[in-house]
C-alpha cells in the first residue's frame, strides 16, 4: 500500500436515519424544547410523513493516517487541508474524510411545493432535507466508529465553511474520498449536488486526547445560534 493511500474506504447506499420531530423543528429555527402551536405542529408532522419516502441517505468515507499537522494545517494522503482544523484535530492519529447526502428527492419535493404555492410545505421539506443530511452524517459517523481501537474515541465532525476551514477546502475533501460512489458532485461554486449533502472530517485517536478538545462553537461569537453544539 502506498503511504498516501487511505487505510480504509467504505460506501453505504442506504443509511438509517430516525425522524424525530424535535430535531426537525430545530432546523426550522425553533429553539430546543420549543414547539409551534398545535395546528402548525400537525402540518409539519404531515409534511414529515410525506417527506420520508423521498429521502435517500447515503454516505462514503476514507480514513487516512495523519502525516503531519500544525495549528493551521493537516496533511492527509497526498493533500494538505488548511485552516484551524489542524488545531481542533491535533489529538487524532487518523482522520476520516466523509461525504453524505439525503438525495435529490427531498429538494424536488420542496421545489414542487413552492411552485404550487404551498410555502409551508416548501419550507418544511427544505428543513427536513437539511436535517436528513445531518442525520446521515451522524449515521455514517457510527460506521466510522467501528474502526476505533481500544481506548480510542472520535472528535466532533468538522465541515468546510465552519470551524476555521475555508469553503475552498471542499475541493481537497472531494479529492480524498469517493463522493461519486454515492452520486454526489461538486459544482464550480463549491456547492454540492444533490444540494442536501454534507462533507467533513472526523478525527480518530486516543480517547484522552480527542475527548478533551472543546467544540469550536465554544469560541464562536454567535451565541444565539440554534445550531450550536
Amino acid at each position: 500500500m502506498n503511504s498516501d493511500d487511505p487505510l480504509a474506504t467504505e460506501s453505504f447506499q442506504q443509511l438509517v436515519v430516525e425522524p424525530r420531530l424535535p430535531e426537525v423543528l430545530r432546523f426550522l429555527g425553533y429553539p430546543k424544547g420549543v414547539f409551534p402551536p398545535d395546528p402548525m405542529k400537525q402540518s409539519i408532522e404531515q409534511v414529515l410523513t410525506r417527506a420520508l419516502p423521498g429521502l435517500e441517505p447515503r454516505g462514503t468515507f476514507s480514513i487516512y493516517a495523519v502525516r503531519a499537522h500544525t495549528r493551521r494545517s493537516l496533511a492527509l494522503g497526498s493533500e494538505t487541508i488548511a485552516g484551524n482544523i489542524g488545531e481542533f484535530l491535533h489529538g487524532a492519529s487518523r482522520v476520516a474524510v466523509l461525504v453524505v447526502t439525503a438525495g435529490r428527492g427531498i429538494t424536488e419535493l420542496s421545489t414542487e411545493a413552492w411552485g404550487a404555492g404551498d410555502s409551508l410545505a416548501g419550507w418544511a421539506f427544505d428543513a427536513i432535507g437539511s436535517w436528513a443530511a445531518e442525520a446521515a452524517a451522524d449515521a455514517l459517523t457510527q460506521q466510522i466508529s467501528s474502526h476505533l481501537g481500544a481506548d480510542e474515541g472520535l472528535t466532533l465532525r468538522y465541515s468546510p465553511g465552519y470551524c476555521g476551514m475555508d469553503l475552498s477546502q471542499q475541493r481537497t475533501i472531494f479529492g480524498l474520498t469517493r463522493p461519486g460512489s454515492i452520486g454526489v458532485s461538486l459544482l464550480p461554486s463549491l456547492l454540492m449536488q444533490p444540494m442536501k449533502s454534507v462533507s467533513g472530517l472526523v478525527g480518530l485517536g486516543p480517547r484522552e486526547l480527542v475527548g478533551v478538545n472543546l467544540s469550536p462553537c465554544d469560541r464562536c461569537l454567535q451565541i444565539g445560534c440554534h445550531m450550536r453544539r
